[in-house]
């Protein structure tokens, strides 16, 4: 056989070396499937541990959870829809925003690495959406139907824990908001993002981030300026 031939010939030529090669890229593919199984029941894990839900449970929450790659302006969710999932962020960001009926978007709030984005409310679960969720950049997830969620947990003991937690969330969120309105200015709002939100406010678009904090983009840009 002649020298140089490339593998792809080889294995054309000769069915049983074919064979060995398709095996190989098989078990190569399988190790790369079981590594990334591997990476996702670790990362989640870790996320559903430290909010509240049970070491015995996992075994039967994480096989719930598929894991997702989201492009950058991908509406996720929009008004009239209703929300059915949980999304554990890997990495990326999401916003959550209304649209009036003139078009102006107003910042609801923003969800990235580590956080858990789901409905909680009764009204959030039960009735069409209100607002819209957007992936504000390349966003990886891990997501899963939140009524089997809901329902698996119930079955444990203390199951309920997790979503006790993710509403203490929610609530201490708001409240750190509606202090923020009631007793600060402009820049001591945007001094208390800084704060609260160390990885954030950098990587928040400024228009997105002056829209949240109750401020136009040139007085944010005013702000940032005079602190630099």
């Amino acid at each position: 056989m002649k020298a140089g031939f490339s593998t792809a010939s080889l294995c054309s030529y000769i069915p049983e070396v074919r064979i060995g090669y398709d095996r190989h890229r098989e078990l190569l593919r399988m190790r790369k499937v079981e590594a990334l199984r591997q990476a996702m029941t670790a990362d989640l894990s870790r996320v559903l541990l430290d909010n509240g839900v049970m070491e015995v449970s996992l075994p039967e929450v994480i096989p719930l959870f598929r894991q997702a790659h989201i492009s950058s302006g991908s509406i996720m969710l929009s008004p009239e829809e209703r929300w059915n999932e949980l999304m554990v962020i890997r990495q990326g960001i999401f916003r959550l925003y209304y649209l009036d009926s003139e078009g102006r978007e107003s910042n609801k709030g923003f969800f990235s690495e580590g956080q858990i984005l789901a409905p909680m409310a009764r009204s959030a679960i039960e009735e069409p959406s209100l607002f819209f969720v957007e992936a504000l950049t390349n966003v990886e997830v891990y997501r899963c139907c939140y009524a089997q969620l809901a329902a698996l947990l119930r079955k444990y003991s203390g199951g309920n824990d997790f979503f006790y937690r993710l509403a203490e969330g929610l609530l201490e969120d708001k409240i750190r908001r509606e202090v923020m309105f009631l007793q600060l200015d402009a820049r001591g709002r945007y001094e208390r993002f800084v704060a609260d939100f160390p990885d954030l406010h950098e990587r928040v678009p400024l228009r997105h981030l002056a829209s949240y904090l109750g401020m136009t983009d040139v007085t944010l840009s005013r702000i940032r300026s005079m602190k630099n």
